[in-house]
């Protein structure tokens, strides 16, 4: 599914936002379909628009400023010290997966909460430590990991408008609007 959304995907990551998870907005798609069908044969699948990634701090600001003008938007971010920028409700559970299918309850999969994303920070930034390892102490290499580890922000992303919505719009003048439209209409058709 990553498909429908790898040239936004490419485009953060030659900007400096360092992704590592996520997910197209689907509306009603039939569960069997090939790329984001899932679940019982019959039924409907929907999903929210997501992404993951780290990014520097004037990178975060840039996003926060955007994001204010998107009420559609919810995000949280994190650094490893514990500093926390969010527009989500502690203890509420955002459903970013679910599915529709005959002779069965709402099934919701995947959601995005912050009691378990400051569980997922903790392990997040020990991850850059195991990756540092496998270079020499004093090397350039694994003093760009510990610099990123120890200044960047772990950030997620929901755009809850899974019908309308346009993720990638947060940010900003990256150019990212075209294609991600192109890969929407390209979408939807199916």
């Amino acid at each position: 599914e990553t498909s429908i959304i790898s040239y936004p995907l490419v485009q953060l990551n030659k900007h400096g936002y360092l992704t590592i998870n996520s997910q197209p907005r689907v509306n009603a798609a039939s569960s069997d379909d090939p790329v984001v069908g899932w679940g019982p044969k019959n039924g409907y699948v929907y999903q929210k628009a997501y992404v993951e990634f780290f990014c520097s701090p004037s990178k975060l600001e840039a996003i926060l400023q955007h994001a204010s003008q998107h009420p559609s938007l919810t995000y949280q971010a994190v650094n490893r010290k514990g500093e926390v920028y969010a527009n989500t409700t502690e203890g509420k559970v955002n459903a970013v997966t679910w599915g529709v299918f005959p002779n069965k309850e709402i099934v919701q999969p995947t959601v995005v909460e912050p009691n378990s994303f400051m569980v997922w920070k903790t392990e997040a930034f020990y991850l850059w430590d195991e990756w540092a390892e496998i270079y020499a102490e004093n090397s350039a290499p694994r003093q760009l990991i510990k610099e990123i580890q120890d200044t960047y922000y772990l950030v997620n992303i929901v755009d809850n408008d899974y019908v309308h919505g346009d993720l990638f719009r947060v940010f900003g003048n990256l150019n990212l609007n075209d294609a991600q439209h192109a890969n929407h209409a390209a979408s939807s058709a199916k």
